[in-house]
């Protein structure tokens, strides 16, 4: 709530702090240590401003049925502590807003991505990987989006298992992005699945957001699975941010003519021959659960250092 402080410097502040920050008080006292521009032309009266509007937000939160965790409590994954943006950098979210089972967080998630107009078969490979992998015990995590992310949840949900949407948007159920999903967002939190989103209440939909929840998707999985994408387009956002963690990326390869020269999967065949992605096929599912779980097993690093979860 305090204008010029994001997400990197308060991460940068805490190492500052020789004990907890317990109340507006101990803040007050912990800000007036602090050098530079930034943090001195900041008053006790915005950081009294600041505390209010914090409180306004989590009571809002609270009477939509919304909860609110941060990077320091427990209940925050370790994998999410080293999420990266695209070029590499480690870009975690502070604090993030939830809506439904927060135990579904600890189990291995897997990205399940792609574009917003799938082909026919598209449509069947995205249902029928979410079912395998959340049959595996796999959280499907996506972004809630028509088209490949609407079949990752509903494979998943089709399958009994557990999937995670992260939003561009406030979670009260009047900001719910696309509205076409609302339902599907409704389903996701009544069968113990979760809603995610650095957003608060009442907040729309805005590209920025939807650029920025692409880190987190890819961040919160130990996988990233394209089911179909173009060349360029949204699906590569998260891409990236999987290439820049060194985690695994699959891609869906399809037989069909139809499919290979269709403008919405010419990316699949581009990211395994440029990138490096590991093609993914039923014949190939189960070796691809052993290279998940070969890179589950290279030891993290540590969350303050700027390099992935994993080094392949």
């Amino acid at each position: 709530m305090l204008k010029g402080i994001g997400n990197k410097t308060i991460l940068k502040l805490v190492q500052q702090a020789k004990c907890g920050i317990n109340n507006l008080d101990e803040l007050i006292c912990f800000w007036a240590t602090l050098k530079g521009k930034t943090f001195e032309k900041i008053t006790d009266d915005d950081l009294v401003e600041a505390y209010r509007s914090a409180i306004r937000i989590i009571s809002m939160s609270s009477e939509h049925g919304i909860g609110v965790f941060t990077y320091f409590d427990d209940s925050y994954p370790n994998i999410l502590k080293e999420c990266t943006d695209e070029t590499g950098k480690l870009d975690p979210p502070i604090l993030l807003y939830y809506r439904g089972n927060l135990d579904v967080l600890k189990a291995p998630g897997v990205a399940v991505i792609g574009t917003r107009e799938p082909t026919e078969n598209g449509v069947k490979a995205g249902l029928y990987f979410s079912e395998q992998f959340a049959a595996k015990g796999y959280n499907i995590v996506s972004g809630l989006a028509i088209g490949c992310d609407t079949t990752g949840h509903k494979g998943a949900l089709q399958a009994g298992g557990i999937t995670t949407a992260f939003l561009a948007n406030g979670l009260d159920w009047d900001s719910i992005y696309p509205k076409e999903n609302l339902e599907l967002a409704k389903r996701i939190v009544a069968n113990n699945g979760l809603l995610l989103s650095e957003y608060p209440v009442g907040q729309s939909c805005g590209t920025y957001g939807l650029v920025a929840r692409d880190r987190l998707q890819a961040g919160l999985s130990l996988a990233t699975i394209v089911i179909q994408t173009g060349i360029s387009g949204g699906t590569m956002h998260a891409v990236n941010a999987t290439i820049a963690s060194k985690k695994p990326l699959f891609v869906v390869r399809y037989n069909s003519p139809t499919d290979k020269e269709h403008e919405k999967v010419l990316g699949n065949a581009y990211l395994v021959k440029e990138k490096g992605a590991y093609p993914l096929q039923s014949t190939t599912f189960d070796s691809a659960i052993e290279i998940i779980n070969a890179s589950r097993k290279r030891e993290p690093q540590s969350q303050m250092n700027p390099k992935s979860l994993f080094d392949l």
